[in-house]
C-alpha cells in the first residue's frame, strides 16, 4: 500500500474554501465539501467508481462521494481516477477488488413517460368518480406511485416496471376478493417497491454507482409507502400479496438486464 500523501487539487472557488481531494495511506479526504468543510472516507470503504460527464461518482457508503463540475477540467478528474485506481489496487486482495468494481456497468436512461402516464390516468380516475376514495389519499397514493417510479422507470425501462406494477395490482386484488381500484396507484407503488428490493439484493453486484445509491435512498421511499399503506387499515394480506407480487415478477423481467450485458440470474 502507498503511504505517499499526494493532493490533486480540482478548483478555486473563492470565497469558499479550496476544492481538492487529497490521498492519505488508507484513505482519501475530499477538501472544499459545502456544508461540512471535508469528507474522510477510508478505501477499503468505496465499493465503486463512475465517470458520468463533468462528473467523478465513487461509491462510499450510502452517501456517495461526487466530484467535479463545470469549473474542474476532465484530465485533473481523471488523475484522481487513476490515482484512487492505483491505491485500491494495492490494498490487499487488490485485483480482486478492482474486478468487482470493473463489474459495475452503467445503464441507458429512459425516459419516465409510463410513470408520468399513470399519475395523469389515476387523477384524471378521481375527478370522473371522486368518491372511490378522499381526496387526501388519492393524492398521497399518486404521489408516492411518482416517487417510486421516477426511481424505477428510468434505469429498469417501461415495460419492467409496468410489469411489476400490474402484477402487484392482480395479486393484491384477488388476495383479498376485491377489485382494489381505489388503491390501484398504491397497489402499483408497492409493487415497484417490490421490484427496487429485488434489483438491490440480486443485481447489487452489477449496479452502478448512481442507480445503487438512488436505492438506497429509495429503502426510506418504500417504507413510506408501507407506514401509509398500514395506516389506511388496508388488508395486510393485500399489501403483501402487491410487493410479493412485484418482486416475483421482477425475477423474469431482469434475467436479461441490463439490455446485452450481464450474466444471467441461476
Amino acid at each position: 500500500m502507498s503511504s505517499v500523501a499526494t493532493r490533486f487539487l480540482l478548483a478555486e472557488r473563492a470565497p469558499r474554501p479550496v476544492y481538492a481531494v487529497a490521498f492519505e495511506a488508507d484513505a482519501f479526504v475530499v477538501e472544499g465539501v459545502p456544508w461540512r468543510g471535508s469528507r474522510r472516507v477510508a478505501l477499503r470503504d468505496v465499493f465503486g467508481i463512475e465517470r458520468s460527464g463533468a462528473w467523478l461518482w465513487i461509491g462510499a457508503g450510502v452517501v456517495p462521494v461526487v466530484l467535479g463540475g463545470e469549473d474542474v477540467p476532465a484530465e485533473r478528474l481523471a488523475r484522481v481516477g487513476a490515482e484512487l485506481r492505483a491505491r485500491l489496487a494495492a490494498l490487499p486482495a487488490g485485483a480482486a477488488r478492482l474486478a468487482r468494481l470493473d463489474l459495475r456497468r452503467a445503464v441507458k436512461l429512459h425516459r419516465p413517460w409510463l410513470t408520468c402516464g399513470l399519475a395523469l390516468a389515476f387523477g384524471v380516475a378521481f375527478v370522473l368518480a371522486p368518491r372511490e376514495a378522499p381526496a387526501l389519499r388519492t393524492a398521497t397514493n399518486v404521489l408516492l406511485l411518482v416517487s417510486l417510479g421516477l426511481l424505477a422507470e428510468p434505469w429498469l425501462g417501461a415495460w419492467r416496471v409496468l410489469a411489476s406494477g400490474a402484477a402487484a395490482w392482480l395479486a393484491a386484488s384477488a388476495a383479498t376478493a376485491s377489485p382494489w381500484r381505489a388503491l390501484a396507484p398504491l397497489a402499483f407503488a408497492l409493487g415497484w417497491a417490490g421490484l427496487l428490493a429485488a434489483v438491490r439484493m440480486l443485481r447489487e453486484p452489477e449496479l452502478s454507482v448512481r442507480f445503487r445509491s438512488a436505492l438506497d435512498g429509495g429503502v426510506l421511499l418504500s417504507l413510506a409507502v408501507a407506514a401509509h399503506a398500514l395506516s389506511l387499515h388496508a388488508p395486510p394480506l393485500g399489501l403483501a400479496s402487491a410487493a410479493l407480487g412485484g418482486a416475483l415478477v421482477a425475477l423474469l423481467t431482469l434475467r436479461h438486464w441490463p439490455e446485452g450485458t450481464g450474466p444471467r440470474l441461476h
